[in-house]
């Protein structure tokens, strides 16, 4: 049996009821999505299938320890008290566990109460968070929580609360879409967790930042999804497209009939539009080998092939020694870093050793512009009008509840 204490004030957890939609999603049944899961095969699954309202959001992945604050009162399980010191912290008190996989006795599970948030290395979380060993010596930890409250967490990482309603409303149709089909697909592989807390899934800060305008927001779209042909869309949305989005065939190589490109003139004024950035030769060409693209050294651009709406599909660079290699435009972005090249809608020269690049958006660009859906929503447009226009085709579904 797993041991099992009681922080001093526990009281009971009320667990909610499941969620269904009015047209019902199956644990098994998905779309393909063309994105590549970073989500480890090795992992543990999850032992019982749960209701789709309650979400599994990794937000530590594989880290030798993991820091858990939690509130007097809490329930705590697969730890020995041992491992807890008291804390005070706000006039609060607190339990402080300093985890490994040396401290766990199976999933170590925390559930907080009305006493406050629970804290993973520094950052407030609501709900349930479970500690798994991860494989030699690894651990990871899992937020188990309301798919309203995790919405919530990610507004908060994804967009200015400060912005019109309309856009937030939009935003929050998307995300909770995108995880709604990113959960479909993990319960299908019996994964231990739906999704991760990176940009490559969606940023989810937590109850943290939460305020009055992202709660409304949620809230006021309780339950609704966008589907395509009775399926949950891959909702995928970027900070700033450049002027137009692109097709999902551009970035992953497969098309996605509601993720074509759309022209978007409602993004100029958003502060991601336009950017430049710089790089040495010498750190390009070592990033290019580490991402196992053969380069030594970089001597002059032989050729850049653009699609129609302007973004780098492919560039040929040559290395001085009549070895040229062509790269894929998104390839190329990922493997200097997507912080440096924010686009693929970019202009590369070079200047004695140093490569610069100027261009327009940030991001892969497709599907939803949140800096054009804050453009529109400042125009008049309603949350339905700006998903209807980056994503082609769907149609508004509704869920019972989050």
């Amino acid at each position: 049996m797993k041991p099992r204490f009681l922080l001093p004030g526990f009281l009971s957890l009320l667990l909610l009821t499941g969620c269904v939609p009015l047209r019902t999603y199956t644990d098994y049944e998905t779309t393909t999505t063309t994105v590549e899961s970073s989500l480890s095969d090795r992992a543990v699954p999850r032992e019982k299938p749960l209701p789709v309202h309650l979400v599994r959001v990794a937000i530590a992945v594989r880290q030798p320890s993991a820091r858990l604050l939690v509130p007097s009162g809490a329930s705590v399980t697969g730890v020995s008290s041992l491992n807890a010191r008291t804390v005070e912290q706000g006039g609060h008190k607190y339990y402080s566990f300093d985890l490994t996989v040396h401290d766990l006795q199976g999933p170590a599970v925390f559930r907080s109460n009305e006493n406050g948030d629970m804290q993973v290395n520094g950052n407030r979380y609501r709900g349930t968070l479970e500690v798994l060993d991860d494989h030699d010596g690894y651990v990871t930890v899992i937020n188990e929580l309301p798919m309203a409250d995790y919405l919530m967490g990610v507004l908060a990482g994804e967009i200015p609360s400060s912005w019109p309603m309309e856009a937030l409303k939009a935003q929050a149709v998307a995300a909770r879409t995108f995880a709604v089909y990113k959960q479909m697909e993990a319960r299908r592989k019996n994964l231990p967790f739906d999704l991760e807390n990176t940009t490559q899934y969606q940023m989810y800060l937590g109850s943290r930042l939460v305020n009055q305008n992202i709660s409304q927001a949620v809230l006021e779209t309780r339950g609704e999804i966008m589907t395509y042909q009775d399926q949950p869309i891959m909702a995928v949305f970027h900070s700033n497209c450049g002027g137009e989005t692109t097709g999902a065939e551009e970035v992953w190589g497969r098309p996605m009939p509601y993720l074509r490109p759309v022209d978007c003139s409602f993004d100029r004024k958003g502060k991601h539009y336009k950017w430049q950035a710089e790089m040495g030769i010498a750190e390009a060409a070592r990033k290019l080998r580490a991402a196992h693209i053969p380069l030594y050294d970089i001597s002059h651009i032989d050729s850049i092939r653009r699609g129609d709406g302007g973004r780098v599909l492919s560039l040929v660079l040559n290395d001085g020694n009549g070895r040229s290699q062509k790269i894929k435009g998104a390839a190329f972005r990922m493997a200097l870093g997507p912080d440096v090249i924010r686009s693929t809608r970019f202009d590369v020269k070079l200047e004695g050793p140093k490569m610069v690049f100027t261009g327009t958006g940030w991001g892969h660009g497709v599907g939803m512009c949140q800096d054009g859906a804050c453009g529109m929503a400042k125009a008049g447009y309603g949350a339905f009008d700006i998903l209807r226009h980056y994503y082609y085709g769907i149609i508004l579904d509704k869920m019972n509840s989050d």
